[in-house]
């Protein structure tokens, strides 16, 4: 499914408008109807239900006033607050304004913040507010009586249904700006809105319904100016093929980790078996040779590679011709976790940049060692999918943490757009750049994944499917999808906390397994 900005949003209002002929009026309409049908879901029984429609005098407006409307005449007892002179309404807006006046619904204008004291009054008793007064419209910083709206709206305790986005929610980064409303449930229309799956914005989303206004296929197709997309289930299902019965261990992909050191290697674990448990037929873990006795104990179904080493069990350069060589037997790579920063550590993974020529997954140390010249993956013979965190990014932009935080989309565009790479950066949401300028958005996990470990499971997944054969795309897609999904099923069992990378490996076998069948 897309994902738009605002400005996306509007373009495709307009052709629906202009180009297909459909009114703006039944557009709204149609909003009205979804917002209507969230609002019976969250009062159970309408009639004599007290519902309050806090509306602006644009489009977001009209579609509280054309729901208010509904609501009433389902007998629910609906007032509405209207931040704005009602002479100053238009368009469609005003039509259904109108509608509401003709029908006697209480409307109580709130021009200046002392507007708000009998709105107060009025909110005791209320069963269900809705937020219809900014919409993803909005420009600067609210303020004024609007701001103490918000404020009113998040203090009451009642619950509140959110039109298109919530109040104070920029529709194209997820920024607060300045304030905005905590909605338990979100009506958007037409499609996601990137704010929505933004933080800060994400979390004052709720509940998330798309709905479908009546846009006409053809409008959303023909589109190509939207670059964004959700990672859903509908995406990933068919990538997930089902085994054929004579299968071998061979079908499903030899795969090379190079990761580990002394002291992590939890890290090296994490990952090995994040791609046993997708699928992978062979795994092979390269780490330092003081180490692999422990490694031999740790892993009982993947195979492990002594590699020479610096003193305190670091990987020495003299492992790169035995890397490569393992390189040359395998279909996919990953470098990186737990692999530590320091000696020989980033000649050996430039050197394995360069001179790798099968599909490879670098993350956490092997992108460390390459901050001070990221600019070598232009170099690389095979495609590569980077999984960096928000401070790893950083590093290799050469900016803040704050400042990849505050633009995620831009930072994975970037980052993939500058070194021709799948770009996953990991967090909340995770975002997947693609080197043509498009990025997806991520729609599974839980803050219970906020835990060490987690991102070498991810390393791990990718690098599973890559080795079974999936684009370096798909796979980035297909991993953080499962990888999230997984923490999800394995939540429902253990709760968020506590929970470990460890209870999202022996989660992944049984949810990739829905997809096959």
């Amino acid at each position: 499914m897309k994902v738009v900005t605002s400005g996306e949003m509007r373009e495709i209002d307009r052709r629906a408008i202009q180009e297909f002929g459909i009114p703006g009026v039944v557009l709204m309409e149609n909003a009205a109807l979804r917002v209507f049908e969230a609002a019976k879901d969250m009062l159970g029984e309408v009639a004599g239900k007290r519902v309050l429609v806090f509306a602006g005098k644009g489009n977001n407006g009209g579609d509280g006033f054309a729901a208010a409307r509904h609501l009433a005449n389902w007998g629910a007892e609906v007032e509405v607050v209207l931040f704005a002179s009602k002479n100053s309404l238009s368009g469609d807006a005003l039509i259904n304004f109108s509608i509401i006046i003709n029908m006697g619904l209480p409307v109580h204008e709130a021009l200046v913040s002392g507007d708000l004291d009998s709105v107060r009054n009025r909110l005791a008793g209320a069963h269900l507010i809705i937020d219809a007064i900014l919409g993803t419209g909005i420009k600067g910083t609210v303020k004024g009586p609007v701001r103490d709206a918000v404020s009113l709206i998040n203090d009451s305790g009642i619950p509140v249904l959110s039109v298109d986005i919530p109040s104070g929610i920029s529709g194209d980064d997820g920024r607060v700006c300045g304030a905005a409303v905590r909605a338990d449930t979100t009506v958007t229309f037409g499609l996601p809105k990137r704010g929505h799956f933004l933080y800060p914005g994400a979390g004052y989303t709720g509940k998330l319904i798309i709905g479908d206004i009546g846009i006409p296929k053809g409008v959303v197709e023909s589109y190509e100016g939207i670059t964004g997309e959700l990672i859903t289930r509908s995406r990933i299902a068919g990538l997930i093929t089902k085994r054929k019965r004579d299968a071998h261990k061979g079908t499903f992909g030899r795969v090379f980790f190079l990761a580990g050191s002394a002291g992590y290697t939890g890290a090296a674990f994490l990952a090995c078996q994040g791609a046993l448990k997708s699928g992978s037929g062979l795994v092979t873990l390269g780490v330092p040779e003081s180490i692999n006795p422990v490694m031999e104990v740790k892993l009982t179904e993947a195979m492990t590679l002594p590699l020479p080493e610096t003193d305190g069990g670091i990987l020495s350069r003299d492992a790169v011709p035995a890397v490569l060589e393992q390189v040359r037997a395998s279909r996919a790579l990953g470098v990186g976790p737990g692999l530590s920063t320091r000696k020989d550590v980033p000649e050996v993974v430039k050197t394995l940049v360069r001179e790798a020529d099968i599909p490879l997954v670098l993350d956490a140390d092997a992108l460390n060692s390459l901050a001070d010249d990221p600019d070598i993956l232009k170099s690389r013979k095979a495609p590569a999918v980077i999984t960096p965190h928000p401070g790893e990014m950083a590093r290799l932009l050469g900016t803040t943490t704050a400042e990849v935080q505050e633009d995620r989309i831009g930072a994975a565009q970037e980052a993939a757009g500058k070194w021709g790479v799948i770009a996953v950066l990991k967090g909340a949401n995770t975002v997947v750049g693609h080197p043509d300028g498009r990025f997806f958005i991520n729609t599974t996990g839980n803050p219970g994944m906020a835990t060490g470990g987690t991102g070498d499971v991810l390393t791990g997944i990718i690098t599973s499917f890559l080795g079974q054969g999936m684009s370096s795309l798909d796979a980035a897609l297909a991993g953080v999808y499962i990888h999230g999904l997984a923490g999800d099923r394995a939540s429902l069992q253990k709760g968020e906390r506590g929970l470990t990378a460890g209870d999202i490996v022996e989660t992944l076998p049984l949810v990739i397994s829905e997809f096959e069948k």
